[in-house]
Formats: C-alpha cells, structure tokens, sequence
C-alpha cells in the first residue's frame, strides 16, 4: 500500500510540482492550501508524512506546526519543512517545533525524493 504524504502549500505550482514529483515515486499525495486546510486533512486521513511550508498567509507553517504537535495524538507525526530560505532562526524555531528536516526550495525532484524516503525509511 502507497505510503500518504500530504503537502500544504499556499503555492498551487509548488503543490503540482511535489505531487507529480511524489506521484511518479509510488506515493498517495494529499494536498492542502493553507495551515487550517493541512490541519482539515490531517483529520480526515492521516498521512504517514506532512510536507509543509513556512511562509503562508493567515497561518504560518510554524503556527500549523504549533496546531499540529499540540493535538493529541499527532505530536509524532513526522513534518518537514519547505523553505525558500534556511536562515539560523527559522532552522532552530522548526526543530523546537519538532520539525524533522527542511527542504528547500525550488526543489529539484531528486532531492525532494530523497529527503522523502528517508523521513519514511523507504531507503
């Protein structure tokens, strides 16, 4: 059975992007535009892996990942980051939060692929 990865992205390319790349891997995408959306689909099927962006409008990645680690329940479900940028602070605040990597973007397939499988020991 295909392993669920849900990406939340403000960015309608960058969700298409990570679908098609995931997709064509042999993954289940799940795709949300926003934190609140991401949280919707959290809920009604859990994946086995979040893919999330930090700067979105009304929430933010890091308020998502706040939302998402104070559930009960969901405090161990593995959440990477997606980042144009990885400065010190937003590296240091993501794994306070329990982030479990970032990936930066633009992504190239390979590495988006990579970081993937080894959050989800597919390696």
């Amino acid at each position: 059975m295909a392993k669920t990865i849900l990406v939340i992205d403000d960015d309608e390319m960058n969700l298409r992007m990570a679908e098609l790349i995931l997709t064509q891997s042999g993954y289940q995408v799940t795709k949300a535009n926003s934190g609140m959306a991401g949280i919707t689909a959290i809920s009604e099927r859990r994946p086995e892996l979040v893919l999330l962006d930090i700067e979105m409008p009304v929430m933010s990645g890091f308020q998502t990942l706040e939302k998402i680690r104070s559930h009960e329940g969901w405090q161990k479900l593995p959440v990477m980051m997606l980042t144009a940028s990885a400065d010190t602070d937003s590296v240091l605040q993501a794994s306070k939060l329990g982030a479990i990597g970032y990936v930066k973007k633009p992504f190239m397939p390979q590495d988006l692929l990579s970081h993937v499988k080894k959050a989800l020991d597919d390696e």
